[in-house]
């Protein structure tokens, strides 16, 4: 099968062979012109020379990894309408990383999650708490090619639909601002309804700092967010891995299990660590902005879309 890696080295022999001829050529012209070789020689130094060129440009151009999750109805069908929909909806080069509970069993990270489902605490979800979400997402990050754009969306079942918007204009203000971690809306605090409002976890994670000043703040939403793979953001993607699963002698259980948010209370306490900046609309719900749509048509309408992203 060639892939990207051989297809490469595959190149590099065929051009070593070919120099190796082009230099003997010169050095015997009159063996070059009784078997004709030279003029061959040369054409083919011409359409390697167009080999490169396209493979260069398909290696190092920007890629768009779409990550996506399901694990049965109705999150199966909403993954087949995303998967179905995108191409639609983008020019850039795009790769899809499929994701689900068979598939994720078969990764060695799954060990540290697979007991998370004997813990009977808020937030259980599938049983895994939704932990899995940052390992496929370091899985992805890990793999991608630097400046690579990771591209997580949620298969919802509160908007069941692939997409019906164009999601260059979002990647695009990624690629200059680095990442987009999430969004928020008004109506859900980080002390609403306990959604991240345990202060022992918050100093955990960001030690030595009064972190109660941030449970009044929104809460942020991870049903969509955008990496851009470079050194500013490996913390976070390192640190959603490893906070999920930390436990010492006053944390009996994995931090993940202790809101009923789950992953996205380590999440959205990273955003915080880390200053990274969020989708915000005044006229946008937390709900609705689980709305991946409803998200990029704003962003697609703006004559100034950078209005919308801030930090907390």
């Amino acid at each position: 099968m060639l892939t990207q890696n051989n297809f490469g080295e595959m190149v590099y022999y065929l051009f070593k062979v070919l120099w190796i001829l082009h230099l003997f050529s010169f050095q015997t012209p009159i063996l070059s012109y009784i078997i004709n070789i030279k003029m061959y020689i040369n054409k083919s130094f011409m359409l390697l020379f167009y080999f490169l060129i396209i493979y260069l440009l398909i290696l190092y151009k920007m890629s768009i990894h779409l990550v996506l999750y399901s694990n049965n109805e109705p999150f199966d069908t909403t993954k087949k309408y995303t998967i179905e929909s995108i191409h639609k909806y983008t020019q850039k080069q795009l790769i899809i990383h499929d994701y689900n509970l068979k598939k994720i069993k078969q990764n060695e990270w799954f060990n540290l999650i697979k007991d998370l489902p004997s813990i009977n605490n808020d937030g259980r979800r599938d049983g895994y708490y939704n932990a899995w979400k940052a390992f496929i997402v370091k899985d992805v990050y890990d793999k991608m090619k630097e400046d690579d754009i990771l591209y997580y969306v949620d298969c919802s079942q509160y908007f069941p639909t692939g997409f019906n918007e164009n999601i260059d204009k979002l990647c695009d203000i990624v690629n200059e601002q680095l990442c987009i971690a999430g969004s928020i809306g008004d109506d859900v605090l980080n002390n609403s309804f306990k959604c991240c409002d345990n202060i022992i976890i918050w100093n955990k994670i960001i030690p030595d700092k009064n972190n109660n000043q941030y449970l009044s703040k929104p809460h942020v939403l991870n049903s969509w967010f955008l990496f851009k793979k470079c050194d500013l953001n490996n913390s976070f993607i390192n640190d959603w891995v490893y906070f999920s699963c930390y436990t010492d002698n006053e944390i009996k259980y994995p931090l993940v299990t202790y809101h009923h948010t789950a992953d996205q209370s380590i999440f959205n306490i990273l955003v915080v660590k880390y200053k990274k900046p969020i989708f915000y609309h005044k006229n946008i719900n937390h709900t609705k902005n689980k709305n991946k749509n409803l998200v990029l048509n704003i962003i697609n309408n703006s004559t100034n879309p950078s209005k919308y992203f801030i930090y907390l």
